[in-house]
Order: C-alpha cells, then structure tokens, then sequence
C-alpha cells in the first residue's frame, strides 16, 4: 500500500498537476497534449520542479495536508495565470507578488463586483477546505529519523535529477540565456520552469570580464564632444497602449484615427521603436526610454522599478540634463504609488512629479481610467514653473485596457475587419486612441505658441492587450510601436528605427547633447557592433550592482528632494465663516485630506484654492490660544498641536505631501 500511495501522490499527481497547469496556461487541452508530446522534455522537467515542491510534503506528520495545500498552491497559480492571460498578454511570474497593491488599485478596470465577490467566496472556501482538512487528516505519529533520510534522499535526488537534466538538454536550459518574449517563453518550456526562473533570475548577471580594466576600455573610448549652447525644453510623452492600428492589415475605418500623429509622422523626424514588452509592464518600456538600459538585460519579467530602483539612484536623462540647468518634470494622469514612481523618480532624478492627486479636471474614460485631455494643460504648467529650460515626462493612461465589454453607442471612428469577438473592443480602442491623437494635437498648437525652443517626443509604450498576433501585423513584429519627434527649431527629417533603449540618446544626439556615460555610449558606439550590447550589459551592472568603476568607484547620483505636484499644495489661511471653517490655500484637489491636532477633519473640496469644513467643527477659545512650542517633538506637521494640516494621499492611503501646519491662534474671523 506504501508504495501504491508514494507513486500516487508525488509521481501521477505532479504528472497531472503539470497537465493541469499547462492546459490553463495554453487555454487548451489538445494544446496541453500537443506540449507533451512534441517536448517531452521539457514535460518532464517541468514536472520535476513540480515532484520536487511536492516532496517537502514528506517531512512533516500530517503529510496528506501539506502534500494538498502544494498542491493547491501550483492550482492556484495556474488559475491566476490562465486570468492574468485574459486581460494582458504576459503571463503570472515571481515579480507579480511585488506588485499585488498595484493590482488591487486596478483591479475595478477588469473585474466587476460580482466577480470580486465570487473571488472572495473562492478564497474563503479554499482556506475552510485547508482548515478543515488539516484538523482531519492523519497524523503519522511514527515519523522517525527513517522517514527524515528518506525525504531527505527524495529530495537530492529530485534536485540532481533537475540538474543534470538542465545541464544536459539545451532546449531546457534555453530560457536563462535565449528568451526574448516571455510570453514565447512561457509557451515553449512550460510554467513551472520559467516561474521558477522568475524567482531565481533577477538584477543582471555579472558579465564574465567585469573589472575596473574593462570598463575604463569602454568609457577611455568615448569622446568628450561639446554640448551646444542651445538649451530647449524637451518633453517625452508615453502613450499607453499606442500603435498605428494601420499596421493590422485586415482592419478597416470609417476615418483616419490618428490623423495628427500621421501628420506629424510625414513632416518630422519618426521610425518604429522596438519596446521590452507587449500588452502590459508599462514600466519597464519606461526604464529604457529614461536610463539608456536594457530590461533584457535583467531577470525574466523582471521589474526594475519593483526591485533595483526602488533604493539604488541611477543615471538618467533626468540626471544628464540636471548637470546642464534643465529642471526636470515627470506628469502621469494616475496614482502615484503605481509602479511606485513616487520612490523610483526620486532616485533617476525627477524634480516634480504631478500625478493625478495634484490634478483639478479629471474625467474618466467608459473603462474608469482618466482621460488624458488634462495633460496638455499639466504639461505647460511644468514649463512655466521655471524660468531655465525644462525636460518633461508624460505619461499617458486613456488608452489603457481593458477594452472588451465596453459598447460604444455612437463611435466616431468606426472599425470593420476586426477579428470575430473583439469587434466591441477594437472599435472601443480606437476610438481611445483618436482622442488621444486630439490631445497631441492641442499640446503642439500651445506649444507652437510659446517663444520656447522645444523638442516633443511621443511614443507608444506597447501593443495593446487585444489577442494581436504577429501574422495580424504588416511588420510581423509584437514588440515595435511608432515614434515621432516634433520640434520647432528645423531639425532635419530623420527617418530612423530604434530599441526604446536608444531613443533618448538619439533625440538629444539630434540637438547635440552629449551629457552622460550612457547617453555618449550609445551615440558614439556603432550599435551593429558585436560589442555594443555587452559593452552596455557592462555599464549597466557597472552603475546599478557593481563598484561604479565608471565614475571612479564613486556613486555620483543622488536622490533628488522629489516635489509632489508641479507645484506644491499650499495652506495659506483658515477662515471662520458663517458656514463653518474654511481653509485656504493653492493646489488643492479633491484627494486632499484636514488634520487638526492629528486628528482627521470632514471637508470638502470646493476648488484648487478653497477646502470648506463641515459645519459641526468648531474650535474651543483653548485651542484658539498660542500652545508655544510642543511639549514633545514632532516629526510630520500633522503631529503639531493645535494647528491645520492638509495632506495629500493616494486611494490607498499613502501621505503624499502635506502643506506647513497652520496654528489654530491664527484663525481669522
């Protein structure tokens, strides 16, 4: 019997656990038999890793309940894979969990109540299962050393298994070095392996040669060029989800739905931009357009905004143009804590960072995301916050997905030729994407107002979550977007196509700025060159996980001293009317919060200048007194006695900034 129930439980039951998994991950059974047949493998090894996991199950007394609650671990993955595949091309990896609070704020865009509910229900019934069988299930009260040696043996010779198998199969051990779309990925060697890479896979590789000597070959070799004299303000817009829908060759419009960007397109500087990801991971396309580096180059799927940059500053073309008087600006029509762009700005050298907590005007998309009609007016207020030259990043969010459900009752574009079941959700994206175009639009008209030099760099940061596939697109190409560069100044028309990695330098080359190791490594550097990307590999671990050999053996980048909102949120006075308590101040919007004396206070947001209190609040003549110095002492201006505070949080209920504590003694009647 012991050896009918060990074959059972840790050799069929990861075998069908594998199946299980891959039939999710594939969203097909045929597609799970066609794996194992053709990859046998790779089927194998993939249900190794699951036998492996499985196996811990045979140290402990009620084995039957551990080995379930693995099981029901690799379950549930699959399940969230198998969803997660649904509203976004890449599939469930490690870095997932480091971005569970990201997911949650989102998460009323793709799920509705119902299902959240449903959701809830599952994970309750999931864990009384877990409860209920770990109270039931049997105890092995003779678990001696015997058992121990043996799990023990289990378990070496698993991971020996796993190793030598890795080792000796090259299409098992492709994935640490010859990925490139993770989705491929994923599809080609199977969950559990590249899930488990995903763990072990992250921050970049030390290169074999890296030493002082072979980077100072690299940076010996780069030329001091002057930069120019010329200073103009250059700004960056990321367009989420953006493409030329003309590349998908069987859609047809009842208009042209990017008539502007077209335009622009024909009479400046433009080319395709190959981008780090398709259909999500926003972020990553976003840390190669501003480090110069590439996400490639890191972990699979890895973030960077979630790990490495989350403490460690870096060189930026923020960093780069600080050393030349710019000032420098990031506005996003979303919350600041995504991605976690309120800590990682302050760390490649952003001075501001307006996200929609400091914005008045917001309306909403039929999906709930903001509109981006806002933008072109955020954007301007970043160029005259200052009286020197400004960079400017934009980063849009309208065009975000999810696009299916959503039925437009009178489109203005309307879109024939789209595949069957996704008619619905084409005609709603572009539709999002020509009111984007009509944003682009009334930036370069204010901007052609100015008597201000300017660079505007616009870009889509992926493909759109919408089923593409490559044989849909006349460039065969999941990974490229567009990219188009207006200026006033009479740049020459470039046609050029780039890795998002290149684009900044090559836009700054364009006005001749030469500021930065990597800025100059990738104007100067031939980039068909055999060395150019180790060469860069290189630089990147140089700065970011080695001892900065590149500047001496000295971090030269520090954190900036990151202003929340392109201005700050001031409170200027506190009024007693005769509807109660009126705060003044600039800046307010309604995600600022009152504080008095620590203590929440009910308001309303009344316009950017004015916060009303609610009428029950009233001041006793003992707080209206001057308390002097506070007895203890306080580290945030909420903790001052006796005085206003407005804060500025995040949906979640993260601080984002607050104003200076004002002393109830100076309340004016």
């Amino acid at each position: 019997m012991k050896v009918k129930r060990y074959v059972s439980f840790y050799i069929l039951l990861p075998i069908v656990l594998e199946f299980l998994i891959e039939a999710l991950s594939r969203k097909s059974l045929i597609a799970a038999v066609k794996y194992a047949i053709n990859s046998p493998l790779l089927f194998a090894f993939n249900t190794l890793i699951i036998m492996l996991t499985l196996s811990i199950a045979m140290f402990f007394k009620r084995e039957v309940f551990a080995l379930t609650t693995i099981s029901v671990v690799w379950v549930i993955f699959g399940i969230v894979n198998f969803v997660i595949l649904h509203f976004r091309v890449t599939p469930f990896s490690a870095v997932d969990f480091t971005l569970i609070k990201s997911a949650i704020s989102v998460s009323s865009h793709y799920l509705n109540l119902f299902t959240i509910a449903m959701i809830i229900v599952a994970i309750f019934v999931v864990l009384i299962g877990l409860i209920c069988l770990f109270r039931k299930a049997p105890v092995n009260e003779q678990h001696g050393h015997r058992k121990i040696i043996f799990s023990i043996l289990c378990c070496l010779t698993l991971g020996v298994a796993i190793i030598v198998l890795h080792r000796s199969s090259n299409s098992v051990q492709a994935l640490s070095t010859h990925y490139t779309n993770i989705s491929e990925a994923y599809e080609n060697y199977g969950f559990a392996y590249c899930f488990a890479n995903s763990i072990l896979d992250t921050g970049i590789k030390k290169p074999g040669d890296y030493s002082k000597q072979s980077v100072k070959k690299i940076t010996k070799a780069l030329k001091d060029e002057k930069n120019t004299d010329k200073r103009p303000n250059i700004i960056f817009i990321q367009l989420e989800s953006f493409f030329d829908v003309g590349y998908e060759k069987n859609l047809q419009f009842s208009e042209d739905p990017l008539p502007v960007f077209h335009s622009l397109q024909k009479k400046y500087s433009s080319g395709l931009v190959t981008v780090p990801t398709v259909g999500a991971g926003t972020v990553n396309t976003e840390f190669e357009i501003l480090t110069g580096m590439r996400q490639h180059d890191f972990g699979v799927s890895e973030y960077p905004y979630k790990t490495v940059l989350k403490s460690k500053t870096s060189e930026s073309i923020c960093t780069d143009l600080k050393k030349l008087g710019y000032s420098t600006h990031a506005v996003h029509n979303n919350e600041a804590t995504f991605y976690g762009r309120n800590t990682v700005f302050s760390n490649i050298g952003f001075d501001t960072f307006c996200s929609m907590e400091y914005m008045n005007g917001l309306t909403d998309s039929p999906n709930g995301w903001s509109n981006d009609d806002v933008l072109s007016r955020e954007i301007m207020k970043t160029l005259d916050s200052t009286s020197g030259p400004d960079f400017t990043m934009a980063i849009t969010v309208q065009s975000h997905g999810k696009y299916d459900g959503i039925a437009l009752d009178d489109p203005t574009i309307k879109v024939t030729g789209a595949p069957e079941g996704k008619e619905q959700a084409y005609e709603y994206y572009v539709n999002e994407i020509h009111e984007v175009d009509r944003m682009i639009d009334t930036l370069i008209k204010e901007l052609s107002n100015r008597k201000e030099e300017t660079v505007l760099v616009l870009y889509g940061d992926h493909l759109p979550s919408l089923d593409i596939q490559k044989d849909d697109l006349s460039n065969a190409n999941l990974y490229q977007t567009q990219y188009v560069v207006w200026d006033n100044m009479n740049l020459k028309k470039k046609t050029k196509n780039l890795h998002a990695y290149q684009l900044y330098a090559e836009v700054l080359d364009r006005i001749q700025i030469h500021e930065g190791m990597i800025t100059k490594y990738h104007q100067q550097t031939k980039h068909r060159s055999k060395l150019y990307l180790t060469g860069l590999t290189t630089l990147s671990y140089d700065l970011l996980y080695g001892d900065n050999y590149a500047y001496d053996g000295e971090n030269p980048f520090k954190q900036t001293e990151l202003q929340m909102g392109t201005e700050p949120v001031k409170l200027t006075s506190v009024q007693k009317t005769k509807s109660g308590y009126r705060v003044v101040g600039s800046g307010f919007t309604p995600y600022c919060k009152v504080y008095y004396d620590g203590t929440l206070v009910e308001s309303e947001w009344i316009s950017s200048e004015c916060l009303q209190l609610q009428d029950e609040f009233e001041l006793d003549e003992a707080d209206k007194k001057d308390s002097g110095e506070p007895e203890t002492e306080v580290t945030e201006p909420r903790d001052v006695p006796n005085a206003f505070v407005v804060e500025v949080q995040s949906d979640d209920g993260v601080v984002l900034s607050s104003t200076q504590a004002y002393p109830a003694s100076q309340v004016k009647k």
